[in-house]
């Protein structure tokens, strides 16, 4: 595409973007106004010792302390990262195995990476308390080839750069109704694929390097955290897209596209469960290490965190029951069925994905001490702001991809 093509491209994508009816904007304003809140919680009331020349304020207005440095930041951090990396299994379906009902929708893939990867840094910048100081240190970046942080920042923006990239030519592609030119979907597929794995891989081993959390000294836990994410990222989609069906008039989604994924999902969820088995198995039969055997009956049994260990048994109901119903023909062939399938699996794995998998590995901390986590009124509202903004992202770049792609396909579902 030449410069001309992507500024008509972006001025497309915003002008499509912000045009609705009263639902949408109703949606928009709504997502907004969370957004907003959220952003003043964490500059006003956060920041108030910068800003406010108070002396309450910081991050002693989160739960999290010295035993307990990473909580809901960096726990819903974990699962949006795996959503944007799960976002590949379209573009495969559409450019690998040329599936002509996931290479309609496969851009709304990207859209989905992009928003995910938004919240995925907005959560980073708020966790770091004072991001400025990070900034000053990044062009330095001492560390970087050593650095599993320093790999994390250049897998997680890479990948956000060639899913823009993507969108971007998808979408001046089809609202001027041409194909997808195969010198482009080539190299995209090739670098993509490894990247999408390579993010949620590395954010495993960020855990995986840190030698006095025993809980995550596993082989296991990158190729859970991949399992999972394949399971929520698509059912989100899923979703996105039964949505989209029912308020866009004359948009359809070809059936199969259902079928497959939910296949997909399914097995996911089952990989993802036989993993968690074999975990905990490991920690309850034969380690010999006593922290490991603390950290897991702060999960199984709620030791110090009650409502933590309702979200690990969570993940194993929610998850077991959507692959129940996966199973069940009458259930999985209906679009009421796959929306149920889908949100059950969406909350199943937020409650795997998210403070399960951080906490436990500081409660007991390295001394042997309990020192509980929870949430405080900030944190939330601030976590609940910067998902408004990922979602109000995600609202107004797919409006104009299911513009530009009824536009090449005519609204056929085909």
């Amino acid at each position: 595409m030449s410069v001309g093509e992507v500024v008509e491209t972006v001025k497309y994508v915003v002008r499509e973007g912000l045009r609705g009816g009263r639902a949408y904007y109703g949606l928009l304003l709504g997502l907004l106004v969370m957004a907003v809140y959220g952003v003043y919680v964490w500059v006003g009331v956060q920041h108030a010792p910068i800003f406010l020349r108070s002396e309450q304020g910081g991050l002693v207005l989160t739960g999290m302390s010295d035993s307990v440095p990473w909580g809901l930041y960096i726990s819903f951090f974990v699962f949006w990262v795996g959503v944007a990396a799960a976002g590949i299994m379209f573009a495969l379906g559409a450019y690998v195995f040329n599936h002509p009902g996931f290479r309609k929708i496969a851009v709304l893939g990207e859209v989905q990476a992009v928003a995910a990867l938004i919240v995925v840094l907005l959560l980073i910048i708020a966790d770091m308390g004072r991001p400025l100081r990070a900034m000053v240190l990044m062009p330095l970046l001492p560390n970087f080839p050593r650095s599993m942080l320093g790999w994390d920042f250049v897998v997680i923006t890479g990948y956000l750069v060639i899913n823009l990239v993507g969108y971007l030519y998808t979408v001046g592609r089809y609202r001027e109704d041409r194909s997808l030119s195969a010198r482009f979907l080539v190299p995209f597929v090739i670098v993509a694929a490894p990247i999408a794995i390579g993010i949620h891989t590395v954010t495993a081993f960020i855990s995986q390097a840190l030698t006095a959390r025993p809980y995550w000294n596993t082989a296991l836990l990158a190729p859970r955290y991949v399992a999972t994410a394949f399971a929520s990222g698509p059912a989100l989609l899923l979703l996105v897209l039964l949505l989209a069906e029912r308020s866009v008039k004359g948009f359809r989604v070809d059936w199969d596209v259902y079928r497959k994924t939910i296949f997909v999902t399914t097995g996911a969820l089952i990989v993802g469960l036989y993993f968690t088995f074999s975990e905990v198995q490991e920690l309850l039969w034969y380690t010999t290490e006593p922290f490991k055997k603390a950290q897991l009956e702060v999960l199984l049994l709620g030791r110090a965190a009650a409502w933590l260990s309702l979200l690990f048994w969570l993940w194993i109901a929610l998850g077991v029951a959507a692959v129940i119903l996966a199973l069940i023909p009458s259930v999985r062939s209906t679009r009421g069925g796959v929306a149920f399938i889908a949100l059950l699996t969406v909350i199943a794995v937020i409650g795997e994905k998210t403070l399960t998998i951080v906490l436990p590995s500081y409660i007991p901390d390295s001394l042997g001490q309990i020192r509980p986590y929870t949430p405080t009124p900030v944190e939330i509202v601030v976590t609940i702001g910067i998902h408004a903004i990922g979602f109000l992202i995600y609202a107004i770049l797919a409006k104009p991809a299911i513009r530009a792609i009824m536009t090449h396909y005519k609204g056929a579902s085909h």
